[in-house]
Parts: structure tokens; sequence; C-alpha cells
């Protein structure tokens, strides 16, 4: 009798040791030298500009590319004088071509003319017939021309242009699209040489075009996702600042895309601000939000 006692007492000792021993071994290094708020949490659901933890790359921020994107410093105070930013643009768009003059894939197209007066050829050929961005239901002529737009008015040398910049410049496709946007922008505030940067009207229709005509949107679906959502975001922006001056001609309502393209943006990990661009768009919605309530 005593020597069953024993033997229980033995195994009860032998089982209890060892699992003190199993929860040192695996739980208390996680947690050693650390205090209770530093020790790992259960996930909560992400809040709109933070981005769920997923497998595979993602694209951290570089803090030189927030400048162009913002358009100003993180820790900027003051905001520059007009005279300043409209330096600024040129000399980004500027030195944008120089740079671009000295590639070998631009060479190799032989365009046979400056790469500056080049683009601004282009320019006067997307402005001399640009698309009509609304009334494809009621007319089917006009849905006919905005899927062949592109194709009809650039030329095969221009179309070769654009997509060599887009393939090899793609690591800094963020920045060169924001630095493109504010020159677009500043054609009313800065003047403009020799017709550029084009009116807002040109390219409002444009932006018209990518997000309301069944031929722009295919034009943007049939690109790779970033370059899309890119291009989808800024003409919103571009539609948003023609109808903030009253020049929204055709009526474009931009309020329904603007939720979609937020969350799709904010959970694609090869963006690097895809938050801001998140943000912006989640303030836009609370904009026409309190537009329509304010009607």
């Amino acid at each position: 009798m005593k020597g069953n006692k024993a033997l229980l007492l033995l195994v009860t000792a032998l089982v209890a040791g060892g699992l003190i021993i199993l929860y040192f071994h695996y739980f208390g290094k996680e947690h050693e030298g650390k205090p209770a708020f530093q020790q790992e949490k259960k996930s909560e659901a992400p809040g709109l500009g933070e981005v769920p933890a997923q497998e595979g790359p993602t694209a951290a921020a570089p803090q030189e590319g927030l400048e162009e994107v913002l358009g100003k410093k993180g820790t900027e105070v003051q905001p520059l004088t007009r005279e300043d930013e409209c330096q600024r643009i040129e000399k980004d768009i500027t030195e944008f071509f120089a740079y671009l003059e000295k590639k070998d894939y631009i060479r190799e197209l032989e365009l046979g003319e400056n790469l500056f007066i080049h683009f601004r050829n282009l320019i006067d050929s997307l402005s001399s017939h640009p698309p009509i961005p609304a009334g494809e239901g009621f007319n089917y002529d006009i849905m006919i021309q905005n899927i062949y737009h592109l194709y009809r008015t650039l030329g095969i040398k221009d179309l070769k242009l654009v997509k060599a910049i887009i393939e090899h410049e793609a690591d800094a496709l963020e920045v060169n699209l924001s630095i493109f946007y504010r020159w677009l922008l500043s054609g009313d505030t800065c003047g403009r040489r020799e017709g550029l940067p084009p009116p807002l009207e040109i390219s409002y229709r444009y932006a018209g075009y990518f997000i309301n005509s069944i031929g722009g949107r295919a034009y943007l679906f049939r690109r790779e996702t970033r370059l899309r959502l890119l291009l989808t975001y800024y003409s919103i922006l571009v539609i948003h600042e023609a109808d903030k001056r009253k020049q929204n001609s055709f009526g474009i309502d931009i309020s329904p895309y603007l939720e979609p393209l937020a969350v799709e943006i904010e959970n694609y990990h090869l963006l690097y601000f895809r938050r801001e661009y998140a943000g912006r768009l989640i303030d836009l919605k609370n904009y026409y939000l309190k537009r329509g309530r304010a009607s």
C-alpha cells in the first residue's frame, strides 16, 4: 500500500515538473523581460489607415518619394509660395525629360527630335481630338469612337514610347505620376508656355474617358494592376478638381468609385503610398456625402 502511494506521488511529481519545464521553455522566452503592454496581443480588425497583415512582398514607403507624392515635406510647417511651387514643378518636369534623354531605350526608338518637343507634339495631338467621356448609352457612335480613341489619335511610335517609359521607369512610377498630375493642374496658377500644360478641360475629358467610358476602362484593365490603380486614382482627382472649379461639364459622378478604389488600393501592397491614396479617397467620399446632405 505504501509502495503504491510512493509510486503515485513520484508520477505526479514527474508530470508537474514536466508541465513547469514545458511552460517556461515554450512560453517563458517569448515574454521574457517584456512588460505587459509589449507582450503579444491578439490581432484586431484593421482600421482604414492600417493594412491587414498578409504574406508576400510589401512595398515600404520611401521618405524621399513622400515629398513628391504629397506635394510637400512631411515636416514642412509653412506651405511654399505660388512662385516657389511653380518653379519646383517646372524643375521636376525639366529634370525628368533630361533624365530620359540619356536612356538607351529612348535612343533606340529613334524619335528624330528632342524628347520634350516630341512630348509637346503628343499633347497637341491628344488635345486636338479629345474623347467624349459621357453619353455612350445614348449614342453608339460615341462608344465606338472611345474604344479606338487612343489608337487612332496616337501613332505606333507614340504608343511604343509611352509603353517603354512605363516599363523601364516602373520603380519610380508613383513619384513620376504625381509630378505629372501637379504639372497638369498648374496651368491656371503658373501660366502656360506654348500651350503646355493643356487646359483643365482637356485633362478632365481624358480623366472622364478612363473613369466613365467603356473604351477607357477597357484600356486600364489591360494594364498591370499598379498602373491601373494609379491612373484611376489621378483621374478621380482631376475630375474632382474640375468639379470644384464648376467645370464638370459632363456631370461625371465620381462618388461611387471612391470607397471601392480606396479598399483596393489599401490592400495592394506594391504601392508605396497606398495609405495616403486611400485616405485621400475617403476624404473625398466624406466631402461628397456632406455636399449631398447640404443640397
